[in-house]
Formats: C-alpha cells, sequence, structure tokens
C-alpha cells in the first residue's frame, strides 16, 4: 500500500469526489492529511431490490451450485447483508467468493465470508481476466450487482464458455441537489477547483444531471479543471461526454490519488 507520507503535493489543493461523504470518508482522510480539501459530492443513491432479490440470490447458490460468486463494489455486498444477514454467510460458503477491489474484499471479510479471489485488477476486465487463466469453460459463476451496470462483463465471461448468472440486488437513481453542489459550482467558476475524481460509469451520467440543474449556462467541465477517471468504464462514459480524462493505472482511491498528486 503507498504510503500517505511518499504523496506531497495537495497542500491547498480542492479535489472533488463523486461519492456522498459516508463513501468519500477514506479519500476525504487522505486528502486532508496532505494538506488538500476534498469535496464530497452525492451523485447517486441506491435503491434496493428488497428482500426478495436476496432471497433469490441466495435460492441460486444452494440450489445451481455455482462454482464462483463474484461481488463487484462493497455496494453489493453491503446490500446483500443489510438484506439476508446471516444467511448469506451460509449460502457463501458453497461457492468460491470472488471480490473485485481491496474494499470489496474488506467488506466481505468483515461479515465473516472467506474470500478465495481476488483480481490483479480491480475491474471488470480484471475478473475477466482472472477467470479466463483457471480453466472457465463449463463453470458456473454468479454476480450479485446494480441493475445499472453494463453488460461488458457478462459478455465477456459468457465467451469464455461459462454459464453466467446475474442478481440485481440494487439500482441507482440520481441524487437530489444539496448545497455542496452550489458550492462546487462557485468554486468550478472560479477555477478553483484542481480534480474532478470519477468514481463509476453510474456517476457520470448522474453528475453532468445534476449539474445542468445548478449551473446557469453550459460548463465544459476539462476547460475548468482536471477531470480523473477511476477505470476504463468509467473512461467511456466521459469519453461519450466528450471529455477528456486521466485515468488512473490502479482503479482504487489510493489509485486515483495518487493520479490527482501527479497532475495537479
Amino acid at each position: 500500500m503507498v504510503q500517505v507520507t511518499a504523496m506531497p503535493g495537495l497542500k491547498n489543493k480542492i479535489l472533488a469526489i463523486t461519492r456522498n461523504e459516508r463513501d468519500a470518508k477514506e479519500f476525504s482522510q487522505l486528502v486532508s492529511e496532505q494538506g488538500g480539501r476534498a469535496i464530497a459530492l452525492p451523485t447517486i443513491e441506491m435503491v434496493s431490490k428488497g428482500p426478495q432479490a436476496a432471497k433469490e440470490l441466495l435460492d441460486m447458490l444452494q440450489k445451481k451450485k455455482h462454482d464462483y460468486c463474484a461481488f463487484m463494489s462493497p455496494k453489493a455486498v453491503r446490500v446483500l447483508f443489510d438484506l439476508a444477514g446471516k444467511e448469506a454467510i451460509v449460502a457463501l460458503k458453497s461457492t468460491t467468493v470472488v471480490a473485485v477491489g481491496p474494499k470489496t474484499k474488506q467488506g466481505l471479510q468483515e461479515r465473516g465470508v472467506k474470500v478465495g479471489l481476488v483480481p490483479e485488477k480491480f475491474s471488470s476486465a480484471g475478473l475477466v481476466d482472472l477467470m479466463s487463466s483457471i480453466q472457465p469453460a463449463g463453470k458456473k459463476i454468479i454476480i450479485p450487482r446494480s441493475g445499472a451496470a453494463n453488460e461488458l462483463a457478462t459478455e465477456a465471461l459468457a465467451s469464455l464458455g461459462m454459464d453466467v448468472h446475474e442478481v440485481f440486488l440494487y439500482t441507482v437513481r440520481t441524487s437530489a441537489v444539496t448545497p455542496v453542489w452550489r458550492e462546487f459550482v462557485d468554486l468550478l467558476r472560479q477555477k478553483k477547483v484542481d480534480a474532478v475524481i470519477f468514481t463509476s460509469a453510474s456517476n457520470v451520467s448522474s453528475f453532468f444531471e445534476i449539474m445542468s440543474k445548478v449551473s446557469a449556462g453550459c460548463l465544459r467541465l476539462d476547460n475548468l479543471t482536471k477531470v480523473v477517471s477511476i477505470g476504463p468504464f468509467t473512461s467511456m462514459e466521459l469519453e461519450k461526454k466528450e471529455m477528456k480524462c486521466f485515468e488512473a493505472k490502479e482503479h482504487t482511491v489510493m489509485g486515483v490519488l495518487e493520479l490527482a498528486r501527479q497532475i495537479v
């Protein structure tokens, strides 16, 4: 893990991140320790699909004997355990649990789940690379995830010969406008925001939807600040908006923070 003390360069810098205050806690603390300021922009809200979605996942794990269950984010872990509690631990013992990213792994382990595999790349592409290396043909994988997720990973896994199932535990919606957004826009107009960090593809669309409500007139984001993407799918969404962006090599909070430190 990169040591914070080895990351100078954020003194008096302002970095915005497309996460609510709770999810941005680690990022905000790291920026503060470097003498900078973080602005947490609540961009999307999770909407649970309810207990029936969790029951569907647990039933499928128990009946279909999946070889793998892949968690793509800490959010999926949180929603599952909010809905199913300890029943989820029992069901997950029947499969090899895959955690995409250190925070996802941590969330599972804190809840008593043994994590069997973690991809080298913390992304959907990393999951596909991992599965392709372990003779995937004929193997069954189930992915609890957001209904807003794209299908690229699912299609890629199926092309490897895997039997792929998805269970949508939650979906997302655009957050309401809060005062922090108006402060952010004021700072952005003054070119005082040194970077905006996008943490998912879903956040991109919601960010610009909210911006259209709080900014009178069209603001060209990449003319006013540096735009940072956490990974390839996020970058693709930014490119659709014709935004020039920098993409982190490591698709984590530390990865985007290290990149931001280099470019601001």
